[in-house]
């Protein structure tokens, strides 16, 4: 909780700072709007959580909560996704070519702002919902990485860390590439203030 909030916060004001030596009031503004945006999100899919009942009367089990969790994520990245559309259209002033391909011979800087920061926005939200798969694989009872943790106790506690160490170790591999990729993309299309904005996207979910 408390380092979610920090790192949100700091995204949140390290993008407003940003923003401000590049866009001026808007670059300051847009973080604050994606942060409402996503907490607005946030709150009314939370409230929509909810694990249908089997027909035999059994309990719901972990799987079924975390598959409601990761439906309601995903909602959430959709809805945020097309309402900052909106946002990046109302505050950059896009023409009618926001979402086409350049024409050849116009250079990526020549592309309008509010493109470049939605595309942003959206690589950011697409990184965060696939790091929570990655991380939900690799901590979920019922997948071999914590499996393989269990299993490793036959043979006593040493094997019990050696295996765990290894298998934390693993799981960094596929969230380091996917923020390598992002930071890169992000870089690509805006700039520092790009990656800034790509990292509140990212964290726009943390409601949920």
């Amino acid at each position: 909780g408390a380092d979610l909030f920090e790192s949100y916060v700091g995204a949140v004001v390290a993008a407003a700072v940003i923003g401000a030596t590049e866009f001026g009031k808007k670059g300051v503004a847009l973080p604050f709007y994606i942060m409402m945006i996503g907490l607005i999100v946030s709150i009314v899919c939370t409230m929509h959580v909810s694990i249908e009942k089997s027909l035999d009367g059994a309990p719901s089990t972990l799987d079924d909560l975390l598959s409601a969790m990761r439906v309601n994520i995903i909602a959430a990245s959709i809805a945020i996704t097309f309402i900052v559309l909106f946002l990046c259209i109302f505050l950059f002033e896009a023409e009618r070519n926001f979402l086409s391909d350049l024409p050849k011979g116009v250079e990526q800087e020549q592309m309008n702002p509010g493109s470049r920061l939605f595309g942003c926005i959206v690589l950011g939200l697409v990184v965060g919902v696939l790091i929570g798969m990655v991380t939900e694989h690799f901590t979920s009872h019922t997948e071999n990485p914590t499996q393989s943790i269990a299993r490793a106790s036959e043979f006593g506690p040493g094997p019990v860390v050696i295996q765990g160490l290894g298998t934390g170790m693993l799981s960094t591999v596929i969230p380091l590439l996917l923020i390598v990729a992002a930071v890169l993309g992000a870089y690509y299309l805006a700039g520092f203030y790009g990656t800034a904005i790509a990292c509140v996207g990212m964290l726009s979910t943390l409601g949920v």
